[in-house]
């Protein structure tokens, strides 16, 4: 627990993400100063350790922290919930729940995590669920129905976004959506600057179209920013998102990869979760880098994803997408990642943006499936 400190104030800040530890030797507990405004309580008052929050929570929610716990103390493993906080003004706050044992000499010694809230999260999703049913109530509506799902759609991804500075590294987006009208997709990408100086780079596709594959894109992309700024490897955010997308509504299943990039040392470490691989354009010639196969989220409890460590140069540029770049009907995979490589090595010496553009002008699927690209160009 010797790096909970600087935990604690990069955590500090962040908006809605708090740190939370509970010494079980001496029986204290600590907040990072988010935690009290998440719960609602002054900061002279005493940090609740997590085996005491039933109280604070909902009464149907208790199950969940109780099978936290378990997992925690029993079994020592990591964990996360989602729950219902009452604070003590009468507000309701939905918390997501990260934490993970601290062993010392392989016996419990303590708890630490994260707090996350997620109800600005969780009032998305209530309204496109109750958007849906709307605009489900008459066919007459077709047209109003077009409107508002690709204003939604633009909400969640822009299609070109102004993406923030990212230490040792340009990096461009793009997204199209799905040819036919108010199919709304579950393609995203997320690009961070943490805090430590890493940058993560996400991109992944929830299966299916329509307002389940947009929600379930958004419980997963959301639970996946917040899960970032722990600092954890890839593999580890992957193990929790898998556990994520099994416990939402719908239970919906994604494939993603995700990259953490270290600047100082220009390495990549990075899984997929049932992903196409990303491309590597490094002086000209373009390749595919592979890594061991990882099933896709949301279709086994307890999947493990394997990590790869890729040393990068200057110059550098990759390419991670969704398939709906790539895939075409009665043609191979492996074929149109081979066009994908040929385009990519005829692309000029222009930015990532330049280079976005002239991606998805050049290269298309034609499964009317929605497409997510980023370019990443290491400085």
């Amino acid at each position: 627990m010797d790096d909970s400190p600087v935990l604690a104030r990069v955590l500090g800040r962040l908006e809605r993400v708090a740190s939370f530890e509970d010494d079980l030797l001496t029986g204290r507990s600590r907040w990072s100063d988010q935690a009290y405004a998440i719960f609602g309580l002054d900061r002279s008052e005493d940090a609740l350790p997590l085996r005491e929050l039933a109280p604070r929570l909902h009464p149907a929610d208790s199950e969940a922290l109780r099978e936290l716990l378990a997992a925690l103390t029993e079994r020592h493993e990591g964990a996360h919930a989602l729950c219902r906080v009452i604070r003590t003004d009468g507000g309701v706050r939905h918390v997501r729940i990260a934490a993970e044992p601290v062993l010392t000499g392989g016996a419990l010694s303590g708890l630490a995590g994260i707090y996350q809230d997620v109800s600005a999260q969780h009032r998305t999703e209530v309204a496109l669920s109750a958007s849906f049913d709307r605009l489900n109530a008459a066919q007459a509506q077709a047209v109003l129905r077009n409107r508002v799902v690709l204003q939604l759609q633009e909400m969640i991804v822009p299609q070109a976004p102004a993406l923030e500075a990212t230490p040792g590294l340009e990096v461009a987006a793009r997204y199209r959506p799905a040819a036919e009208e108010y199919r709304v997709g579950g393609d995203w990408y997320d690009v961070q600057a943490l805090p430590t100086g890493r940058v993560l780079v996400t991109v992944g596709d929830t299966a299916g179209h329509g307002m389940a594959a947009a929600t379930g894109m958004v419980t997963l992309r959301g639970a996946l920013h917040g899960f970032g700024f722990t600092g954890r490897t890839p593999g580890r955010l992957m193990e929790w998102l898998n556990e994520v997308a099994l416990r939402t509504a719908g239970q919906p299943t994604a494939t993603v990869l995700c990259a953490l990039y270290d600047p100082a040392a220009r390495t990549l470490r990075w899984t997929s979760a049932g992903h196409p691989p990303p491309l590597l354009l490094r002086d000209g010639r373009a390749r595919l880098l592979e890594t061991s196969p990882n099933i896709l989220l949301g279709a086994l409890a307890g999947a493990s994803y394997e990590e790869t460590v890729t040393r990068l140069l200057p110059g550098d540029t990759l390419l991670l997408y969704t398939d709906g770049l790539v895939e075409r009907r009665r043609v191979e995979l492996d074929e149109s990642l081979a066009v994908l490589r040929r385009v990519a090595e005829q692309l000029g010496s222009g930015s990532p943006d330049e280079q976005a553009d002239q991606l998805m002008a050049a290269v298309s699927g034609d499964t009317d499936d929605d497409t997510s690209l980023v370019v990443v160009r290491v400085t």
